[in-house]
């Protein structure tokens, strides 16, 4: 889809068309913030556009440095209304990290919060033309002042860019991806079609700054017609938030999930009755944590696959599956998305088989911005994203992922996948999150370490041991691990995903 219906903006368009009076933003830990209809949310988001246009224009790029909440969503469609592009930045980036974006980008206006304001605006370089708005944490400061005046906003395309997006850089200098309205919509609408909660608000704490939280619950909650209540997360507020909005959907990563679970264990009359649907995705879910969940949260689950090239989503099971292949893949393509699951040589391997999983489609971003003016190629000549991910294509048509080709241990002449045995691990009742690193060894070149966090009260003693017994039973000698790391937590980046290279620097250490 092309023209102005596939932007941000003609989503909200299509909410205000359908329902002008229904509650289409909220952010209930913003002081004072209010509860947006639709038709307001689209009055304040134009307001703010033309605000951001009198000190700017059309095709400039805005930075945007918040916590998530009634701001960081706002500046989602003003900047988009305004003919714009957003680059949307983690807030606890360092500040030479934000100068980089920030020059990478050529952005021309830099909001930024109050927590963060002194220190990067003394690492920015005195750039002519750069404007730097402080917020005071306020959603009214951002529509206060003199009046705009109403003169006509741009028409914005599909094809236009609306975000540029940095990835974490953990394998090499962040790339900014370049990310079009139309692929943002496109992704919304199928997201939500897929998920379908029915009616009731998408709670979503996940960050404003990526793909899971501005894509999948941002524009999926107005593509759904329904309230996007935008929070930033804590367990205790993400519980009491989905008793108190009657919340139809949840949006948290599984590490996020794990901590609302301990967080209910200690609130269990919380009412989660009005709960039909959790989301999750960033990185894979054991079949033990989808029981969990779906017996705690009372709640269907829904997994994704995806990476900020695909919008945030490229694979995604529905609420509706066998409880099979909901609990232990991530689905079936979204819609005018292929997938190959292929050999060193590209060749396509055996159902079952593993191997790199590639993506098409006219969702997927086309080029990366590497530095100023300076753009790559995303996809290869064919078209194909190389995602850099193992997965196995499965006979049902779903796809199960199996790790990072990175990531794939070789110990003894074998190659061991992590996730494989990540999934043992995770069975144990008092294991909450797993993962499994390769460290170097003389003798057989890597070892297998088991990195866990465990549940409250568990002896590391007797859960070790218990591990211990249980893989000499269902793992080969080489799958096994031979050191065990109990942490209080594992390392991640922004959107969840564990950092195994910091697990592996830190077991080199001990």
């Amino acid at each position: 889809m092309t023209g102005p219906t596939a932007t941000l903006c003609g989503l909200l368009d299509d909410l205000v068309e359908a329902a002008q009076a229904s509650p289409a933003l909220s952010a209930p830990l913003d002081p004072g913030a209010p509860r947006w209809t639709a038709g307001e949310l689209r009055r304040d988001t134009q307001l703010l556009a033309r605000r951001l246009l009198a000190r700017g224009a059309p095709g400039q790029r805005v930075a945007v440095l918040l916590p998530n909440g009634a701001e960081a969503a706002l500046l989602q469609l003003a900047v988009a209304a305004a003919g714009m592009t957003l680059v949307p930045l983690n807030p606890r980036l360092p500040a030479e990290a934000v100068a980089r974006a920030v020059r990478v980008a050529e952005v021309s206006e830099l909001v930024v919060g109050a927590a963060r304001a002194d220190d990067v605006t003394a690492r920015l370089d005195d750039r002519s033309g750069l404007r730097i708005v402080r917020s005071d944490g306020s959603w009214e400061s951002l529509v206060a002042g003199p009046d705009p005046g109403d003169a006509p906003l741009p028409v914005v395309e599909g094809s236009d860019l609306a975000q540029i997006q940095f990835t974490s850089g953990t394998s090499g200098a962040p790339k900014g991806v370049l990310v079009t309205h139309a692929a943002m919509t496109a992704t919304a609408r199928m997201f939500a079609a897929r998920v379908d909660p029915g009616d009731g608000p998408w709670l979503n704490p996940m960050p404003m700054f990526h793909t899971a939280g501005n894509v999948l619950g941002s524009a999926g909650a107005m593509a759904a017609g329904e309230e996007h209540v935008v929070m930033a997360f804590t367990p205790e507020a993400t519980v009491r938030l989905l008793e108190g909005t009657g919340a139809a959907m949840l949006s948290a990563a599984p590490a996020l999930l794990d901590l609302c679970l301990e967080e209910l264990g200690r609130r269990p009359d919380t009412d989660l009755s009005a709960l039909r649907v959790v989301f999750t995705g960033g990185q894979r879910v054991s079949e033990a944590q989808v029981e969990r969940v779906e017996t705690t949260f009372g709640a269907r689950m829904a997994i994704t696959w995806g990476m900020t090239e695909t919008c945030g989503s490229a694979l995604l099971t529905s609420p509706g599956d066998p409880d099979g292949p909901r609990r232990t893949t991530v689905g079936t393509p979204l819609p005018d998305t292929e997938v190959r699951v292929v050999d060193v040589n590209g060749a396509p391997v055996a159902p079952g088989e593993a191997g790199e999983l590639l993506v098409r489609g006219p969702r997927i971003t086309r080029a990366y911005l590497v530095d100023v003016g300076t753009v790559r190629p995303a996809l290869d000549a064919d078209g194909w994203l190389h995602t850099g991910d193992l997965a196995q294509a499965l006979p049902d048509g779903t796809h199960r992922i199996v790790g990072r080709a990175s990531d794939m241990i070789k110990t003894g002449g074998e190659n061991v996948t992590p996730e494989q045995v990540e999934t043992v691990l995770a069975g144990d009742p008092e294991v909450r999150e797993v993962a499994v690193i390769g460290v170097p060894d003389d003798r057989w070149g890597e070892l297998v370490v088991g990195c866990l966090v465990l549940a409250p009260d568990a002896s590391e003693a007797d859960v070790v041991a218990r591990l211990e017994e249980h893989t000499r039973a269902v793992l080969a000698p080489h799958e096994r691990p031979r050191r065990w790391m109990v942490l209080p937590e594992l390392p991640r980046t922004a959107s969840s995903k564990v950092q195994r290279h910091v697990l592996r620097e830190h077991a080199a250490g001990e």
